[in-house]
């Protein structure tokens, strides 16, 4: 069983469509008015319900749109889903109407994070970008207030053609705006983006690289969306030295990446593995770049979609992937984006276009007589595969953190001593399991005992970045 087949790991709720707005990318092709088939208040409530009900701990919710402060209600909304126990995220656009009083109210109801968008290095690129003469400065008195309210910030970026040269000085930009969180979002051309201005596979891996430079370097963590080989460049970057973070360099390819410095879940989280979109409407999706319709929550249970519809256990099984996803080393841990699979190739489960790594041939190892054997295993694959599991609060592997105490192999069973950063670490009855998953992958191995230990107690002088 994966770690998303039971519950994701975050639900969107795209609240609206309704936003004064008129970015030259938007998913939702968003409009100036509501539409009145948007769910009510109290079918919002009910969702919220439902995403509750996953279970403990309950996944993150993002209340986004359009412009989620186009529902007189949102306040309401986010009181009702901090009451349920929910760690609730906003995503309001860079308008007028995002006041500090409505900041504070939001503050006061519980909200756990906001998130507002850069997308330009001036405020002339910004504005181009979104359409709206004055969106850059707006976007950043929002800033400024929710800094004042002690309010989280998230701070995400559109990666494209338009944006990609921009990068750098946004990385020092969200630095200064005391951000916790930069997420790159890699353009999906869905809505009103344009496929000319997505990057190619080259160019996101040199972005990826760049990216992963940062970590380390830089006071907030940098998370991707619809890039999770993200996660594979991760696993591949040494346990120690850290790479240059220049500007990215579109067009040449990278020969290895890094680590996201914010996963906090076991693998990436990927359309409909881990990730849930409601629209407006209420139909639930794998994401909202991925415009397939499993159910709605009118008529239909939230959790029975998410678990049992064809459309997402397929997209949650990596033995249904084609082409190079589907023979990738790295298919567990990152999967591809299957909304750009989508897009170009008009199939789920294609390859990832967007992805310039090219899979290692299945090794082929033959004893005397000519039968084939399993090859034997070695620490250092072992550690490889340690490599890939990350701590989900950290964002590093647990080799980079130092978790790892010990990793020995006798004949075909791996013994793994092993520790968290704290006793009450709340992964602390799943991480093994994380662990096992890993190690198993690895050719030849049979068994994998997984022992937890606090003696000696963890300390961030073992961190090797």
């Amino acid at each position: 069983m994966g770690p998303f087949d039971r519950a994701p790991f975050i639900v969107i709720w795209e609240t609206t469509r309704a936003c004064a707005l008129a970015c030259v990318h938007c998913r939702a092709e968003a409009v100036p008015q509501r539409d009145p088939r948007e769910l009510t208040t109290d079918e919002g409530r009910a969702l919220l319900d439902r995403v509750a009900a996953f279970g403990d701990p309950p996944p993150l919710l993002v209340l986004t749109g359009g412009d989620p402060l186009r529902r007189p209600d949102i306040v309401d909304l986010v009181a009702y889903g901090s009451h349920l126990g929910l760690s609730v995220s906003l995503t309001p656009s860079g308008t007028a109407a995002v006041t500090e009083g409505r900041l504070r109210a939001l503050r006061e109801a519980g909200l756990a994070r906001l998130a507002v968008s850069l997308d330009g290095a001036t405020a002339e690129a910004h504005d181009a970008f979104r359409g709206v003469v004055g969106s850059h400065h707006h976007t950043l008195k929002i800033v400024e207030r929710a800094r004042a309210l002690r309010l989280p910030l998230q701070i995400n970026t559109t990666v494209c053609r338009r944006t990609v040269g921009d990068l750098p000085v946004l990385a020092r930009q969200v630095e200064s705006l005391g951000a916790v969180l930069w997420a790159l979002f890699f353009l999906i051309p869905v809505g009103r983006a344009e496929a000319g201005q997505a990057l190619g596979a080259a160019e996101i891996e040199a972005v990826l690289e760049w990216a992963a430079g940062l970590g380390g370097r830089v006071p907030f963590g940098v998370k991707t969306t619809e890039a999770p080989h993200f996660h594979r460049v991760m696993a591949q970057r040494p346990t120690s030295g850290t790479s240059r973070a220049g500007a990215p360099q579109p067009g040449r390819p990278a020969p290895s990446a890094a680590r996201d410095t914010i996963r906090r879940a076991g693998r990436a989280v990927t359309d409909g593995n881990g990730f849930v979109f409601i629209d407006h409407t209420g139909n639930i999706c794998p994401s909202g770049f991925l415009p397939l319709v499993a159910g709605n929550v009118r008529s239909d249970d939230l959790a029975i979609v998410y678990r049992e519809s064809a459309l997402f256990a397929g997209l949650r099984d990596p033995a249904q992937l084609g082409g190079r996803c589907g023979r990738c080393e790295f298919r567990d841990v990152c999967g591809g984006s299957r909304a750009r699979a989508f897009a170009v190739a008009g199939d789920a489960l294609a390859e990832d276009p967007g992805c310039a790594w090219q899979p290692a041939p299945p090794a082929a190892v033959a004893i005397a007589g000519g039968s084939d054997a399993a090859p034997p295993v070695s620490e250092a694959a072992v550690m490889q595969a340690l490599g890939t599991v990350f701590d989900p609060e950290l964002g590093m592997s647990i080799v980079q953190l130092g978790l790892v105490y010990d990793a020995r192999v006798r004949d075909r069973t791996v013994g793994i001593t092993m520790t968290l950063t704290a006793p009450g670490c709340p992964i602390h009855d799943v991480m093994p399991d994380w662990v096992r998953a890993a190690v198993m992958r690895v050719p030849g191995v049979e068994a994998v005992d997984v022992t937890l230990t606090f003696e000696p107690p963890w300390t961030p002088d073992r961190i090797t970045i």
